[in-house]
């Protein structure tokens, strides 16, 4: 006989039953009710005297009628959204079980910590060319370390030398400039 399972795990095992039974995989549930009464893995009822007493898993099905087949499927399909408020994920609207990393169900703030390069690591090359950034790297890379890498190796990557957040920046101040020049061309005129 095996260790008794924690609730948890023989809810598990129950809503597994169930979820299999209400699928394409009926053989399946039912050996895995067989091996669910034979190894004793469903949770012992307790009589009005507080004994315990085995039980099959038609009457677990019996005494848990409120809980549907499907009940597995709709905690799995509302896990993410919930997880997704407290830690957002890094490619929104992807829910998947299998994720990893941001991506994953079992995520924590520690997981979706920006990464922090220092100046040498813009200096490593890789097959001969600078690393690309981490996926989790917020902040554009330093101008001074990606100088200083650039004179240790000869070679860096573009993207980081003219980041995109950076064009944006000077087509903004391009946007704003040019309506000052018109302003003042016209106040010039006096239109």
């Amino acid at each position: 006989m095996a260790a008794a399972p924690t609730q948890i795990e023989a809810e598990l095992y129950y809503l597994i039953a169930r979820f299999l039974q209400s699928g394409p995989c009926n053989k399946s549930a039912q050996v895995l009710v067989q091996e669910l009464e034979e190894h004793q893995l469903i949770p012992r009822r307790l009589d009005w005297e507080g004994r315990e007493h085995r039980r099959s898993f038609e009457d677990l099905v019996a005494a848990n009628a409120h809980i549907p087949p499907d009940y597995l499927l709709k905690i799995c399909e509302r896990i993410g959204p919930l997880l997704d408020k407290e830690i957002p994920q890094s490619v929104p609207g992807v829910q998947t079980l299998l994720g990893v990393g941001r991506q994953s169900l079992l995520r924590d703030a520690k997981d979706c910590k920006s990464t922090l390069w220092n100046g040498s690591a813009f200096a490593a090359l890789h097959r001969g060319r600078p690393p690309e950034l981490p996926v989790n790297y917020v902040k554009p890379p330093n101008v001074v370390n990606i100088t200083s890498a650039r004179q240790l190796t000869g070679c860096s990557r573009f993207s980081h030398i003219f980041p995109s957040a950076a064009y944006q920046h000077i087509k903004m101040h391009k946007r704003i400039l040019g309506h000052l020049y018109s302003l003042d061309r016209k106040h010039k005129n006096g239109v």
